[in-house]
């Protein structure tokens, strides 16, 4: 690290002492993130440290205490104390030095100020980041400029013999390169470039946005006279921060397009003049908690050595590339003149976006970049897309072991995929049925309708040499979704339905389910945020519309002692209510929780997209097939159906109010309940409708009844959570007369413009004492999983509790859902 730096100083050179050794492990315990996976996207976004976090929310509870303006003059030295930290970081004055919001929002103004003229010549190396990219081109197309790109040389790098060529051809306005790209681990020759470009007076701006952080970076050893970065990546600073930097005598000519108030002073009617610093090119507005959020995390570096960083990331991306060049079927894609901390890499025969996914639902977390973040550089190279990863201080052997392994995995997942995909299209070899395999291509890009097998499973005997490596029981929405989750990962995976499937004899079926973010306690944050991402995958992937957010709201009494509440969620009295939702009216002494994210689930195409995108990743369904037992067998468990004796590594049941039967221990800690719910005439184009109603409930006498507004067709959807215990094996009646007229009275209640009673329906809850899941391992036998999500609002979870479940099945733990754990209800131990 550079030595401090002063007003009028110039920075020292960096301390030429041996760099020291990196405490990992001190660096992951200062880091809550490093414990939630292996994470290598530092090049996109590093993980935040304890301090970061801190210092940005203390500033924001003080703006929240005395307001903004308060909170700042407050934080004014800290706040300087930040543009000292970035001038030693860059070796530059410290007037010579701006805070600004991004690193392309310091790009634009500096270019802009640098007041390009038509046949001016700006010399661009291929390594220059898209949005970089897209304003030269801009500012060609829209000013005459003329932008040349500069050839790389065998290495990879900038030419310099072409670059000094280009210079010595005629005057140029600008040389701009990045330090090192988005899409590879090339480090530029910047100080070789900054040579050339002073020796023709040049200006040379510098791209560090991927450098920071993890090299060295001193603009006087450098050469160059700008200089753009960012907060979110190496620097490890919050998003919404970035820098500039502009070196004297350039910064004394340059103007930018648009002064501020906070870098220009209004001298008289028709005249202003710039602030003699760098500080003409900010903005007066500013988020100052993430400036002291990115000035922590300076501190931080400065602590640790820019050096000592350097070493331990370079040695670790090194051994990376080593690792996965040896790996068949992997291609590292960095060239020759690439070191620092990223690594780029394709496997044969797999899109890089689809390296990513599985290598999330592994828990190792990387991105995948397009030719349209870096087209100049990969355009060039023939690459379409690549894996990067990037490494940071929190990550040791440990991750790097995990993602080799990972890859490798996948690799072999994709080989043993392909070569048994044609004999399982011919036959199911446990089943004789015939499938499609994984591997075969679809021809229509829509999702088709599965077909159900429905032909008998022959028997086979315990000592049959086929094993799944899962079984999953019961396909509603979180058995298809578990189902769906492990045949993406190239599991051999069946699942069984002991019914047809999309039945009505569980709690799966209907039209709609609610999703919302307000829960009683703040257990259930995290899953919820988990749940609403799961939601758009899956609606990415299956190219269907599964949500519609209405808003929510969720009345009760005033004096409940568990109100609801959550991130993005405020009460609301019963005014402001009836001002949200017209349509409905609630009762003398109750409030509401508004919840603006919540919506309406489209649970039937919700079931049958997880069950396609299952079928389409080579999963074996079969319904009409009741389990009659299993039990464990060594390591594996065993499976009777009524027509097959099956094997398999892993065990999961999915069963909804038959769970009690398939675990007995579980009995005792489950009530199954007869529900009903019915539609009411309403007019979808008045207050019942969407622009009157959303999803809601309150919490009345008769128990708490919630409901939908007419969006179907078929009227307003609502029901009481509550009713009488029921066997599941046991016939289902239709709704009585008198179960219609206590849900028709209740409704009345609180939406009086609802109409009479069109058709009606039931399904089965299935409750906990504390009405929460129990998803884990069935206690005392870690072959075989259950997921119990049902307690009446277990569907909006679906695809975030199949996701989990696939991660238990692969050995990943999840510790998010140890609040849902079936161990919590025997406090004594295994039953």
């Amino acid at each position: 690290m550079s030595a401090p730096v002063t007003a009028g100083t110039a920075a020292s050179p960096p301390n030429p002492s041996p760099p020291r050794s990196l405490n990992v492990a001190a660096e992951r315990a200062r880091t809550p993130g490093s414990f939630t996976g292996h994470h290598f996207n530092s090049a996109g976004a590093a993980l935040l440290a304890n301090g970061t976090v801190e210092a940005v929310i203390d500033h924001l509870r003080a703006e929240s205490l005395s307001g903004g303006y308060e909170a700042a003059k407050h934080a004014a030295p800290a706040l300087e104390a930040v543009y000292a930290r970035t001038a030693e970081l860059l070796g530059a004055r410290l007037e010579e030095v701006a805070l600004v919001e991004s690193a392309t929002a310091g790009w634009q103004r500096a270019v802009s100020a640098l007041r390009l003229r038509p046949g001016d010549r700006v010399l661009a190396a291929r390594s220059s980041y898209v949005s970089s990219a897209l304003h030269l081109l801009s500012v060609e197309r829209d000013h005459g400029v003329l932008v040349e790109l500069l050839p790389n040389g065998p290495d990879g790098a900038v030419d310099l013999e072409a670059l000094e060529a280009a210079l010595r051809a005629g005057p140029a306005a600008l040389v701009t390169a990045a330090h090192v790209p988005t899409s590879s681990g090339l480090v530029e020759p910047v100080a070789a470039i900054g040579v050339l470009a002073g020796a023709h007076g040049v200006p040379f701006l510098l791209d560090a946005t991927q450098s920071l952080g993890q090299l060295p970076v001193d603009m006087g050893a450098i050469g160059c006279d700008l200089l753009i970065g960012t907060g979110r990546k190496f620097l490890r600073g919050p998003r919404g921060t970035g820098l500039l930097a502009v070196r004297r005598p350039l910064l004394d000519r340059l103007a930018p397009e648009a002064p501020d108030v906070r870098g220009a002073r209004w001298t008289a009617e028709r005249s202003w003049e710039l602030v003699p610093d760098a500080k003409r090119f900010e903005l007066w507005e500013a988020a100052h908690a993430l400036r002291l959020g990115l000035g922590a995390a300076l501190t931080d570096l400065s602590t640790l050595g820019v050096d000592t960083v350097a070493g331990h990331l370079a040695a670790l991306a090194a051994s990376l590339r080593e690792r996965l060049s040896a790996l068949p079927g992997v291609h590292v894609t960095d060239p020759p003149a690439a070191g620092g901390a990223i690594v780029t890499f394709v496997v044969d025969g797999l899109d890089p976006s689809d390296v990513q996914r599985q290598l999330a639902y592994r828990r190792v977390h990387l991105i995948a970049v397009p030719a349209g973040h870096g087209r100049w550089d990969m355009d060039h190279r023939g690459l379409t897309k690549v894996v990067r990863a990037s490494v940071h201080v929190y990550n040791d052997e440990d991750d790097l072991d995990a993602l080799v392994e990972a890859v490798r995995e996948i690799v072999c997942l994709r080989g043993r995929g392909t070569a048994s995909a044609a004999s399982r299209r011919e036959t199911d070899t446990d089943t004789g049925n015939t499938r499609r395999g994984s591997a075969e291509p679809e021809v229509d890009p829509a999702i088709p309708t599965p077909s159900p097998v429905t032909s008998p499973v022959p028997h086979t005997s315990h000592h049959s040499h086929h094993s799944y490596d899962a079984i999953v029981v019961g396909l509603g929405v979180h058995g298809s979704a578990a189902l769906r989750h492990l045949a993406a990962r190239g599991l051999d995976v069946l699942g069984l339905e002991q019914y047809g499937l999309h039945h009505d004899l569980g709690s799966s079926h209907g039209a709609t389910r609610m999703i919302r973010r307000a829960y009683p306690h703040p257990d259930w944050d995290a899953l919820v945020d988990t749940a609403y991402r799961a939601w758009a995958e899956l609606e990415g992937a299956s190219k269907a519309h599964l949500l519609d957010l209405t808003g929510g709201l969720y009345a009760a009494p005033k004096d409940r002692p568990d109100p609801l509440r959550g991130p993005g969620c405020r009460q609301v009295d019963a005014e402001e209510a009836a001002r949200i939702f017209p349509g409905l009216q609630l009762p003398t002494g109750f409030s509401a929780i508004h919840d603006p994210q919540a919506g309406i689930i489209d649970a039937q195409e919700t079931l049958r997209a997880q069950l396609t995108l299952a079928e389409r990743s080579g999963a074996h369904l079969h319904d009409h097939a009741p389990v009659l037992g299993w039990e464990p067998d060594g390591d594996e468990v065993v499976v009777r159906t009524d027509k097959a004796v099956l094997r398999t590594r892993r065990l999961v049941l999915c069963t909804g109010p038959w769970t009690a039967a398939q675990v007995p221990s579980l009995a005792p800690h489950l009530t199954v309940t007869r529900i009903v719910n019915a539609y009411f005439a309403a007019d979808p184009a008045g207050p019942l409708g969407p622009s009157g109603l959303g999803s809601f409930s309150v919490d009345l006498p008769q128990g708490l009844l919630y409901g939908f507004p007419a969006t179907d067709g078929r009227g307003l959807k609502a029901g009481l959570d509550s009713g009488p215990p029921w066997d599941p094996q046991a016939p289902r009646p239709e709704a009585t007369a008198d179960e219609l007229a206590l849900l028709t009275e209740a409704l009345a209640q609180v939406v009086p413009g609802a109409g009479p009673v069109t058709e009606s329906l039931t399904c089965l809850y299935t409750m906990t004492a504390d009405r929460r899941f129990i998803v884990g391992e069935v206690p005392g036998v870690p072959q075989v999983l259950v997921a119990s999500a049902c307690s009446g609002h277990g569907f909006k979870f679906g695809p975030a509790i199949g996701e989990a479940l696939a991660d238990l099945v692969c050995g990943i733990a999840r510790p998010d859902l140890d609040f849902l754990s079936p161990a919590r209800l025997f406090p004594g131990g295994t039953p």
